[in-house]
């Protein structure tokens, strides 16, 4: 459902109606259909385990945050949604909380900034040193770089990764060597890369997000430079490995919360409940689309829950994650645990999850 809809039908009381903020458009609007997807499929699956009417109300996150964040503060205002799950860049979120000022309850999927939520805010995704440690430490073991270059872009979640990574960096004895953030959408590969180079990095951490990270790896490849450095992302799904065309050089590696290729029961189960409900020509569920998908489900046992009339949105969310494993939850086939972080390398169009990671 467009929001201009719910302009028009009003308040209703019979049904739950969750803000839904994906990128339509711009930097992430790769990964927009496998995110509506999967917030679709968790709205139908949480209305067959609770009786209760889901509408998900659309909001294109792809847009200036300003006007974004305008049009959520009149759904919110116009008390048209019960809450928000938002699957986006940081600055987005920067915008819509300001806006909102804890209204309603926000759910916030991919990897955040440092930095405490505000009490109508949940965080599923990991804050920068949680996100880093662990990749950048297997990779000074296992692949022996010590001099790293950091690329991203100039907002938000770029720059405290940059600020997280030279401190896990210095923790592990290596070394700095080159740190740049570039605007939004102006991407000089060729430049970055010879300044790579001129530095004597032999390892990139790349928090280019969306189709920025795309025309990054895209370019590394039509330089010839895809075996010149181990280059580490924090923003690389299997959507974004497609568009830009994949990676056989076996030094691009990613961490995020999930990768298609996993094989432990939750992802499988989620995957073959995806192809039921799309096919097998829809577009692929990676990781943004699947921390949505938790969004929503968690979004919809919260304001199902009837606590948030004496708890703020954040203890609510606690609650629930501390009672994950209650039985009504099972049985309905709901996992509201928090998915831990995970490593894989590129091959070709694929994902291969690192599966000796925590082995550091």
């Amino acid at each position: 459902m467009l929001s201009s809809e719910v302009f028009l039908c009003g308040p209703t009381q019979q049904t739950l109606r969750l803000g839904l903020l994906a990128p339509l458009s711009g930097l992430m609007g790769v990964a927009g259909p496998a995110i509506i997807n999967c917030a679709v499929l968790a709205a139908e699956e949480a209305c067959r385990a609770s009786g209760t009417t889901i509408d998900l109300v659309l909001v294109d996150a792809g847009r200036a945050p300003e006007d974004v964040a305008r049009e959520v503060d009149l759904l919110v205002g116009a008390g048209l949604v019960d809450g928000l799950v938002g699957t986006h860049t940081s600055n987005i979120r920067v915008a819509v909380e300001a806006r909102v000022n804890n209204q309603v309850p926000y759910v916030f999927t991919p990897p955040h900034e440092f930095g405490r939520a505000s009490a109508g805010s949940v965080f599923l995704g990991s804050d920068p040193a949680e996100h880093l440690r662990q990749p950048i430490a297997w990779l000074a073991k296992h692949r022996r770089v010590e001099r790293w270059a950091l690329i991203g872009n100039d907002y938000v979640w770029p720059r405290q990764v940059h600020a997280a990574a030279t401190r896990v960096l210095r923790d592990l004895q290596q070394r700095v060597v080159m740190d740049r953030l570039v605007p939004m959408g102006h991407v000089d590969v060729a430049e970055l890369v010879a300044a790579a180079q001129r530095a004597r990095a032999d390892a990139i951490l790349v928090s280019l997000v969306g189709r920025d990270g795309i025309e990054f790896h895209r370019g590394v490849t039509e330089l010839d430079a895809s075996t010149a450095f181990v280059r580490l992302c924090t923003a690389l799904d299997e959507s974004c490995l497609v568009a830009a065309g994949g990676d056989s050089s076996g030094e691009l590696y990613t961490a995020m919360p999930t990768f298609l290729l996993q094989d432990d029961d939750r992802h499988r189960r989620l995957l073959e409940s995806y192809v039921a409900r799309f096919g097998l020509t829809a577009p692929l569920p990676g990781s943004y689309a699947e921390g949505c998908y938790d969004g929503v489900h968690l979004l919809a046992a919260m304001c199902e829950s009837g606590l948030l009339t004496t708890n703020t949105a954040t203890q609510v969310a606690e609650r629930l994650f501390s009672d994950a494993n209650r039985s009504d939850f099972a049985q309905a086939g709901i996992d509201l645990r928090r998915r831990p972080m995970s490593m894989a390398r590129a091959s070709g169009t694929d994902l291969e999850v690192v599966r000796t990671l925590r082995q550091v």
